[in-house]
């Protein structure tokens, strides 16, 4: 396959060796990089070094990890481990999150300003390099390169950041004529989201419903255009009546950030014109694994028309 990966939603209720043999067929599928994101399910970074032992020298990738919900020398641990289980390049993303990802679940501090940002940068880069933070460093300093991180970014001013004092960005929901230019020397991923089972319309509602909440993914949607939409949901919330947002969303919105498995061709080819990567991500229903396995054989026929094409 020509630059596709996939990534494995984060709160999926999948046993953790039901993961790994997904990932699994999709490296077999030609899939790369495999991403594992992390919200509320299965811990990314562990899941990675599993796979790792399994398929090493596979392109891997965690995204996006919440800054504040691991100390930056936690997070350059984990990094480091995963890139020299697999002996390659680990692509490791991060991203500022949300007060209650950070603190209500974690405990931890929770910054999403950009100087805030730019330290933790700074400072997990310097580890990865073999810098000493205090007292902490390394005790095996991982392969130059071996660590690339990413920054989970919507917003200009994060982009920016992203560029300058990481390795790239990873871009969530946003349609091909909206994405960032690229930068020389820096990767761009952006995610696809495919609307993998056929009864994923109201989880992809709710899913709209949730990230609107968060005052970055509100500003973004409203970029984006869909600025009634955000207020709607405002509104409603405000009002006690946040179980009503979904079908107040419009289909516009739905149609723009998610796509079918009919139109996740020209939606992967688009991307990659825009010069980012495509890593799709699959919204799956009642039988996640059934719905994972259906995206790696829609990835296959990507690839087989890439191959023919």
């Amino acid at each position: 396959m020509t630059a596709v990966g996939i990534a494995l939603p984060g709160g999926l209720a999948l046993p953790a060796r039901s993961a790994l043999d997904l990932l699994d067929a999709a490296a077999d599928a030609g899939a790369a990089p495999l991403v594992a994101t992390e919200v509320n399910g299965l811990d990314a970074v562990a899941l990675l070094a599993a796979l790792a032992v399994r398929r090493p020298g596979t392109d891997l990738g965690a995204g996006v990890l919440p800054l504040g919900s691991r100390s930056v020398p936690g997070l350059a641990m984990a990094a480091a481990t995963v890139a020299a289980t697999a002996g390659a390049v680990f692509h490791l993303g991060v991203g500022v999150s949300t007060p209650q990802v950070v603190g209500g679940w974690h405990g931890g501090e929770h910054d999403a300003t950009v100087d805030g940002t730019r330290d933790r940068l700074r400072s997990l880069r310097a580890i990865l390099r073999g810098d000493r933070r205090g007292s902490f460093a390394l005790a095996v300093d991982p392969a130059p390169g071996s660590v690339q991180v990413l920054l989970g970014a919507m917003g200009p001013r994060m982009v920016e950041l992203g560029f300058s004092e990481a390795d790239g960005v990873i871009v969530n929901h946003t349609p091909p004529d909206a994405l960032v230019d690229p930068v020389e020397g820096r990767t761009l991923w952006s995610y696809v989201w495919l609307r993998a089972a056929p009864d994923a319309g109201r989880r992809i509602r709710r899913e709209i419903v949730s990230y609107a909440c968060a005052p970055p993914y509100a500003r973004h949607f409203t970029s984006l255009g869909f600025g009634d939409d955000v207020e709607a949901v405002a509104k409603l919330r405000a009002e006690g009546r946040l179980r009503e947002a979904p079908d107040a969303l419009s289909d516009a919105i739905v149609d723009a950030l998610y796509v079918t498995p009919a139109a996740l061709a020209s939606r992967v080819a688009a991307v990659r014109e825009r010069g980012a990567l495509p890593v799709v991500l699959p919204v799956t229903g009642d039988d996640p694994a059934r719905d994972i396995v259906s995206t790696i054989d829609a990835l296959r026929g990507l690839s087989e028309v890439t191959a023919h094409g």
